[in-house]
């Protein structure tokens, strides 16, 4: 062999190297960031908005509000976006800022209040640093029935102040817009009384609405319908999984882009899987269950590495949540050789 046919000879060996080392790397980059990076995010809880009078629909909107601030920030894969249930646990009530985020491990706390002014919503909010310095505070005002603007007016104001990527408030401001509020007040009221006290009254809001887009009451139905299925009876179960599964599809056909939606349907069938993990937890990347059941998916293949990343990813966007806790645990031990149960 020629000398010059030897170098090139090298040179195309070389070429092949560097790419095979380029291609491990970038797949290395890529698990880190599926499974590990995520730890480093900063954390934000979205505490409970408070209701300044005494009516029961005050109420209904405070919560709505609140959850729907937590919806449109956990959207957002730069920052790690605490359950609503933890951050407003009950074992958290009364204590300081300070308090609460050194509980939830939180770097920023979002709360507020919510009351009526004639025919308006007054929305106060305020966001806190983990030490309790206060970074931003803001009045918003208009009636029941302008949610999206409302909405769209905290976004614009709120999101500057978090530490998101320069798309992130158009990129939200989408989410907010997939899923458009029935019209009418009526309409409104009783979907929030949906989400927070249950079911009863989802036939009065249907009539409500009218000929208008219900999909956001079909998606509080359906959370209701699942919430209320572990507590029942073997025999109800299904009964109560099959009304969550076609509250569901009634939401998606208007809502088809609604991230609530596809993470419900995620949540409850067989869809999930080890191979196509990694693109949901980027598409959900704030839903503990969904982490959860993931780890639960690798534990099964015996891929313990991943598993504990995913419980521990699932631990810290839930640490108040018992439910979540337990089902760490059992994973934890259990792949420890131990017995994992719940107290």
């Amino acid at each position: 062999m020629r000398l010059q046919d030897h170098y090139n000879q090298l040179k195309e060996h070389r070429v092949v190297v560097i790419v095979i080392v380029a291609v491990a790397v970038a797949a290395v980059l890529f698990v880190w960031r599926q499974w590990y990076a995520p730890s480093t995010r900063p954390t934000v809880a979205v505490l409970s908005i408070e209701a300044t009078d005494t009516h029961v629909e005050t109420k209904d909107l405070a919560d709505h509000l609140g959850k729907r601030f937590r919806l449109l920030l956990a959207s957002r894969p730069e920052i790690r976006v605490i359950e609503y249930g933890s951050s407003n646990s009950v074992s958290i009530y009364g204590l300081s800022i300070a308090e609460k985020a050194q509980a939830l491990a939180a770097d920023y706390l979002l709360t507020g209040t919510l009351g009526s002014q004639e025919q308006n919503l007054r929305l106060s909010l305020q966001l806190f640093s983990g030490d309790n310095r206060l970074l931003w505070s803001d009045t918003f005002v208009g009636p029941v029935d302008y949610q999206e603007q409302l909405q769209g007016w905290v976004l614009d104001e709120l999101w500057p102040r978090l530490p998101l990527g320069e798309d992130a408030l158009e990129r939200t401001h989408d989410v907010l817009a997939s899923c458009a509020y029935p019209g009418n007040t009526v309409a409104i009221l009783t979907l929030a009384r949906v989400g927070r006290r249950g079911g009863d009254s989802a036939t009065l809001a249907m009539v409500a609405a009218g000929h208008e887009d219900t999909s956001l009451l079909h998606l509080a139905k359906s959370k209701f319908y699942f919430a209320q299925t572990p507590d029942l009876s073997p025999m109800e179960r299904p009964v109560f999984q099959k009304l969550g599964m076609q509250s569901l599809g009634l939401a998606a056909r208007a809502c088809p882009d609604f991230p609530d939606i596809e993470l419900l349907r995620l949540l409850h069938t067989r869809e999930l899987t080890v191979a196509n993990g990694a693109d949901f937890t980027a598409r959900h990347p704030n839903s503990a269950q969904l982490y959860l059941l993931l780890a639960e998916l690798h534990a099964e293949q015996g891929l313990d590495r991943r598993m504990r990343a995913l419980t521990r990813e699932a631990l810290l966007l839930d640490p108040l949540g018992a439910d979540t806790k337990c089902r760490a645990r059992r994973l934890l031990e259990s792949a420890d050789g131990e017995a994992g149960d719940c107290d």
